[in-house]
């Protein structure tokens, strides 16, 4: 067997992931730091954070992962369950800005 088509499926996996990578970070931009997650929308008055016990209950909520949701989903669960946004701290903010610079 040739290595070509072996190249090829190499290449088309690692497109579809920076594809699929960057559809995300177009969505929603979150950070994992400890026990939050950190969020900044495109477009949004302010960054915000979640507690990782939130997270998964709006998980269990929605049936699919954070990642999946629309904004508009994530925050119809998050009124409809009572849960509400946190402000970043310092070391939050630190985390986006270290993100942004990756991206």
């Amino acid at each position: 067997m040739c290595p070509r088509p072996r190249v090829r499926r190499i290449r088309r996996h690692r497109r579809r992931v920076r594809r699929h990578r960057r559809r995300v970070r177009r969505h929603f931009r979150r950070v994992r730091r400890g026990a939050y997650w950190l969020f900044a929308p495109p477009g949004a008055v302010a960054p915000w954070r979640l507690h990782r016990r939130h997270v998964i209950i709006i998980e269990r909520e929605a049936g699919k992962p954070i990642d999946e949701l629309s904004e508009e989903e994530l925050d119809e669960l998050m009124e409809k369950l009572g849960i509400e946004k946190e402000d970043l701290t310092d070391e939050d903010e630190e985390a986006l800005e270290e993100e942004d610079e990756d991206d």
